[in-house]
């Protein structure tokens, strides 16, 4: 199983509404991200169906109990975009959290590339997925996006972003600006939405 980069979509669960989850495929969708079929035993499953499963775990709080098998949980689907061999979405909840969150995997080795006898990120891939996340930035319910490599720390919840600690910016995450402190090591640009884009 390779390594993957993923994107973190975090929504406080006070912001939640019906249909969210359609909406969520809707904005992949106009960012040229396309369903292209279930995941694991649903790879035969309708995208419709995949959103009705999404969207009732999702009134429910569903947070999948260690004795219930994977069957019963949230059901991820395989995305269509760019050249990318895999893009995976899925959801992660935990009853005990304030927030739910929505992410985007990708392999990690299709994003990195050697610079100067070292690894670090394709810039001009990473162009595409920075537009990505700003589009994602303009959906009013989302409360912070992170982006994060397999061995990272991986990213921080809403509410310690509020509290002053530090999001995964690997290479770049959008924050209120509320949340950020001066003095970053990042580069920072304001954005919509009283935004903060961080960038290494």
């Amino acid at each position: 199983m390779p390594a993957y980069f993923s994107i973190d979509i975090s929504i406080e669960k006070e912001r939640i509404y019906e249909g969210i989850y359609a909406d969520y495929i809707d904005i992949l969708d106009k960012n040229g991200i396309r369903f292209s079929s279930g995941y694991w035993d649903y790879m035969d499953e309708s995208l419709e169906s995949v959103i009705r499963w999404n969207e009732e775990k999702i009134r429910e709080d569903y947070d999948l109990p260690v004795n219930e098998p994977y069957s019963n949980d949230y059901k991820q689907i395989l995305l269509e975009y760019k050249h990318f061999s895999e893009v995976r979405t899925y959801i992660i909840n935990d009853k005990d959290s304030d927030e739910i969150d929505f992410s985007i995997i990708i392999p990690e080795d299709e994003l990195l590339t050697m610079k100067n006898g070292r690894v670090t990120f394709n810039e001009i891939v990473m162009e595409d997925i920075k537009e990505l996340v700003l589009n994602l930035w303009k959906w009013t319910c989302v409360g912070a996006i992170q982006t994060a490599l397999e061995l990272s720390d991986g990213r921080t919840s809403i509410k310690k972003l509020r509290e002053g600690a530090s999001p995964s910016v690997e290479p770049f995450a959008i924050i209120p600006k509320e949340y950020f402190e001066n003095g970053s090591k990042y580069r920072v640009h304001d954005v919509e939405r009283d935004g903060a884009l961080l960038e290494q």
